[in-house]
Formats: C-alpha cells, sequence, structure tokens
C-alpha cells in the first residue's frame, strides 16, 4: 500500500509539471537563435523590409500597445539568443497586427530563473508598437 501512495504521488507531480507553461512570456519561449517556425519566411523577409524600429515615435504615429518576446539560452555550447534575434521577432510581431513600427525597445537578461525552464539564461525583448495614420 506504501508504495501506491508513492507511485501515485509521483503520478501526480508529474502531471502537474507536465502542465506548467512551456512557451510565451511566462514560459521558456523560442529556443536560441532558431528561426521562428510559427512564421513563415516570407513572413520574415516582409517584416524585416517594412518594420522599422525608432528612438523615438515619429509624427502622425499611433501607439497600439506593448510586445514581448522570449529566448531560451538552452545549450551552453549553443550561441546566446542575438539582439537581432529578439529584434527580429518583435518586427514579426508589429508585422502581424498591422503595426508599422517600434519604439522603446528594452532587452532584459534573467539567469537565475532562466534554470527553472531549462534555460542557461532567458532573455526577454519588449518594445512600444505604434501605427502611421
Amino acid at each position: 500500500m506504501f508504495i501506491v501512495k508513492k507511485l501515485l504521488t509521483l503520478l501526480f507531480f508529474g502531471l502537474f509539471l507536465q502542465s506548467c507553461a512551456s512557451t510565451g512570456p511566462s514560459g521558456s519561449g523560442l529556443i536560441g537563435n532558431n528561426v521562428n517556425t510559427n512564421y513563415s519566411l516570407e513572413d520574415l523577409r516582409k517584416a524585416n523590409k517594412t518594420i522599422k524600429y525608432s528612438k523615438t515615435l515619429p509624427d502622425g504615429a499611433e501607439i497600439m500597445g506593448t510586445i514581448t518576446t522570449r529566448r531560451c539560452h538552452r545549450m551552453a555550447t549553443d550561441p546566446v539568443p542575438s539582439e537581432e534575434t529578439l529584434m527580429n521577432d518583435l518586427k514579426l510581431l508589429v508585422y502581424t497586427q498591422g503595426g508599422d513600427g517600434f519604439i522603446n525597445y528594452d532587452l532584459r537578461k534573467h539567469s537565475g530563473i532562466g534554470l527553472l525552464y531549462n534555460c542557461w539564461q532567458l532573455r526577454d525583448a519588449s518594445a512600444t508598437m505604434y501605427k502611421l495614420q
């Protein structure tokens, strides 16, 4: 009977851990500098050609909201997710939401909490997206 209780407890904790978030800003996000497979290469090309980063809000632009993306540095032997990769992720988000660009770019690095998501380091990039009138 004791062994059955132990097995049920292990099963319960296993199911609980499996249900934890694993993607998006609350999870580990995308891995390394890999291409974001949620979008096509055509979307990536168009986003890189049309979406611009500005230090200040352009005249006649309307704020649309804040966007955030996350990347995980999982393998110690792989390169850390680059700032360019995170900028591309933000461009894709702005592009798919009909924006024209973004401002207030902010990059944050989380080393300790990343271990909870099986990552050496998490990198969060956020920005404010806008649409030109």
